[in-house]
């Protein structure tokens, strides 16, 4: 994601309106699934009504009933999960924006290396590792991409003994400038200063036994760049934090969200001809979950830290998938073939329908 972001940002000179490019490629490529998944979401509107009807004509025949719907999802070629791709393969590029929204260039993140300090008689000076197991994109004021490490890695030390820490890349190259920031770590806070020290250049010296965390800090040179009414899409704010008024950016994506599913939900929803009345309990269940989910995922995310980053990203693309479903709701849908015996001839259609729909009311001739 990192490059095709810098990519972008290389026409824009703006990574919201890199994310935003991006967002759009992502929807472009997922077009053809998302026509299945539409396809698919409208024959499942006429599948319920006929599975309801073939296993109400066969239920006192469990061998015929079997055949039937063997028959009716071959001819049918009905595929339950055909409306699942788009959905699991988003998940993947949700994980890697979440990762690249959660470091440089969109905010600091660190580099670890373990130290362990014992009793000056127990060891002699250890490196276990050339370099730090853990490395970190960093990318430039003009855009360069290098990967970073920390040298020496782990190591093991007795008390008092001092070690110069630095910075390397393993790819790209590192502009002139490039300093990070050192602190280390002990038991999850940082170390009192009678435990160890480390100056601004990596100068770290341990006085005192116990595990130690040295962290390079690697800056994120566009944590504080604004996009529109956002200000730095690797901002993270959740619970009580949505309160505070720098934060409110945050609230309207999350909101922004919700209602953009919802919409999204609606021009899903099968567009089937079953009355509520006559509805089974899987049926009612279904469209229960499909409309209280976007109130439960709204929720989920108050208390989720996501990056800002990921909230655009997850707007845009609802809004753009609820335009996409829109225009593929209008296209007629694939009839199905009725197996059951005695039915009347040809098959079982649906017109397209959207949830703005509306009947027309006849006019009376005069």
């Amino acid at each position: 994601m990192l490059p095709a972001l810098i990519f972008i940002w290389g026409k824009t000179q703006s990574y919201g309106w890199a994310l935003v490019g991006l967002t759009l490629g992502v929807r472009a490529l997922l077009w053809p699934l998302v026509a299945k998944q539409t396809a698919s979401m409208q024959q499942m509107g006429l599948i319920q009504p006929m599975l309801k009807e073939i296993q109400e004509r066969y239920k006192d025949d469990p061998e015929m009933l079997k055949t039937k719907l063997m028959e009716f999802y071959g001819k049918n070629k009905v595929n339950p999960m055909g409306g699942c791709w788009p959905m699991l393969l988003q998940l993947p590029i949700f994980i890697a924006l979440f990762t690249t929204f959660s470091g440089p260039p969109f905010g600091d993140k660190p580099i670890s290396v373990n130290v362990k300090v014992v009793k000056s008689a127990q060891v002699v000076k250890e490196t276990k590792k050339e370099t730090s197991d853990a490395t970190m994109p960093y990318v430039s004021q003009t855009g360069k991409l290098a990967k970073v490490a920390v040298y020496p890695g782990e190591l093991k030390l007795s008390t008092g003994e001092a070690v110069d820490f630095g910075t390397r890349t393993i790819e790209g190259d590192l502009p002139s400038d490039f300093k990070p920031k050192w602190e280390v770590i002990k038991g999850g806070k940082p170390a009192l200063s009678e435990a160890a020290t480390i100056s601004e250049t990596g100068h770290a010296v341990f006085n005192q036994e116990g595990d130690y965390q040295v962290h390079a800090i690697v800056p994120g040179v566009a944590k504080e760049e604004r996009f529109g009414p956002f200000s730095g899409l690797g901002k993270v704010a959740v619970g009580m934090q949505l309160l505070d008024p720098k934060n409110l950016d945050v609230v309207i994506l999350v909101l922004g969200f919700g209602v953009s599913m919802w919409v999204s939900q609606k021009f899903m929803m099968p567009q089937s001809k079953i009355d509520p009345a006559k509805m089974d309990d899987q049926q009612r269940v279904q469209q229960d979950t499909m409309k209280f989910m976007p109130f439960a995922m709204t929720g989920m995310f108050v208390f989720m830290p996501l990056p800002l980053g990921v909230l655009v990203y997850m707007f845009i693309s609802n809004v753009v998938q609820s335009f996409q479903t829109w225009l593929l709701m209008k296209r007629p849908v694939k009839p199905l073939e009725n197996v059951t015996e005695g039915a009347a001839p040809g098959t079982v259609t649906v017109e397209p329908a959207s949830p703005s729909d509306k009947p027309k009311k006849k006019k009376k001739k005069r």
